[in-house]
């Protein structure tokens, strides 16, 4: 078996169903369910995915990882259920993983869509993630929600984009915000503890301010209109909900405020 498909998915019932028929060429095509109270596991079944079972956890690199142990593939690509691998893609990773490449891992560009406008300046394309790699080579840490894949050994990169749709309407956009930054949030308060005025300085209005002003001046975000204004702002404002999250948490659950080691001691 040349190629296994790797893919997590919660509660994804609208958009599974085409990111599975992306890549129906594959050998094999893996969902870990995680605690999805649609017919998620159901669709996925139906468009010919072997479907396993976890409980959900607020880290999704944790199941990531369990989802490629699952595999048998000598290769895994892992994606997302809001992600597309089109023809030209296909064709591309077809043709590098039956050549028996030295590089144990690829990075693969990825054209990211906001409200159904593709972004291309901002640096939102292209945004490379690696996700082609070699079976037992790769493996997500598990520290923080933003982290890549890593893999051990050489490298390359592919040519052809892969399609990305995280948000088709500003209420999804939202929805995900409030996960994300809750779990933010909480990696805060393991490691500083108690909300400090200079972190959120530092980290709430200056990165704040600093990464809008990278993707929408520096980097050329204004040329993509007024969704690329939106995207820009929204993302600068999620490190202030971050913050936010953080100082109410200190003042109405201090026990959750504690970092790990204060928590064992006390």
């Amino acid at each position: 078996m040349l190629l296994s498909v790797c893919m997590i998915a919660r509660n994804e019932a609208s958009q599974i169903g085409a990111a599975l028929e992306s890549v129906a060429w594959a050998d094999e095509r893996i969902v870990l369910d995680c605690g999805s109270t649609d017919n998620t596991a159901e669709i996925a079944s139906k468009h010919g995915a072997q479907v396993y079972y976890a409980e959900h956890t607020p880290n999704l690199n944790v199941n990531k990882n369990r989802c490629f142990q699952l595999a048998r593939g000598e290769w895994i690509l892992s994606l997302d259920a809001d992600e597309r691998v089109p023809p030209a893609l296909a064709e591309e990773i077809r043709k590098v993983i039956t050549t028996a490449p030295p590089e144990k891992g690829f990075w693969v560009p990825r054209r990211n869509w906001f409200l159904g406008h593709p972004l291309r300046y901002g640096r939102q394309y292209p945004d490379y993630q690696l996700r082609l790699f070699r079976r037992g080579y790769g493996a997500f840490p598990e520290g923080h929600i933003h982290e890549y894949l890593q893999v051990r050994g050489p490298v390359g990169y592919l040519n052809n984009p892969l399609e990305h749709f995280p948000y088709r309407t500003l209420s999804q956009y939202l929805a995900k915000v409030d996960r994300d930054t809750d779990f933010l949030a909480q990696h805060l308060c393991q490691q500083y503890g108690q909300f400090r005025t200079s972190v959120f300085l530092r980290q709430g209005i200056w990165r704040s301010l600093r990464r809008f002003l990278e993707r929408y001046c520096l980097w050329g975000g204004f040329r993509d209109g007024f969704p690329g204004f939106l995207a820009a702002w929204l993302d600068s404002v999620n490190i202030i909900l971050t913050m936010a999250k953080w100082w109410y948490r200190s003042q109405h659950e201090p026990s959750h405020a504690l970092p790990e080691t204060d928590r064992v001691l006390r």
